[in-house]
């Protein structure tokens, strides 16, 4: 697995900056986002080429990612905070939230979804010969011709 130093180490400064510039305007509100053009302008190349880096560039495209994921897990903290509020019920109206409990339980690995397959033990089954097959192919062939000719 690439860490983040190796990844920065394959891109130039113009580029480093760009992925910073991208992942903020990401995070920000409605009001402070920035377009493409914006962005690019800033870090003195055509918006073009921010479009070939971030669409074609797979360096620049993990390096964005692993920023982002850094700026996401900052916020582990606040999820988990009102995870616990969904779960009390200080935060919904005063009625805990059953779909937060199942969230906690999956979470601490306390509930698993389960999928349970049955088969038939087909070996106690009596066999048909392939003479029996093909006569049961024959009279299945009949029944659909018979039909057929109605």
């Amino acid at each position: 697995m690439t860490t983040l130093q190796e990844l920065k180490s394959r891109l130039t400064p113009t580029q480093i900056k760009a992925a910073h510039l991208l992942v903020a305007n990401s995070f920000a509100n409605r009001d402070e986002k920035k377009t493409l053009e914006e962005i690019a302008h800033e870090c003195g190349i055509s918006r073009v080429e921010l479009w070939r880096w971030r669409y074609d560039n797979r360096d620049f495209i993990k390096y964005v990612e692993a920023l982002s994921d850094m700026r996401l897990a900052a916020y582990r903290d606040l999820a988990d905070a009102q995870l616990i509020k969904l779960i009390q019920g200080t935060s919904n109206n005063g009625i805990p939230s059953i779909k937060a409990l199942e969230l906690y339980y999956k979470l601490a690995g306390r509930l698993v979804d389960r999928k349970q397959i049955e088969v038939d033990d087909v070996s106690n089954r009596p066999r048909l010969s392939a003479e029996e097959v093909a006569k049961g192919l024959d009279e299945l062939n009949a029944m659909l011709n018979d039909d057929n000719d109605e």
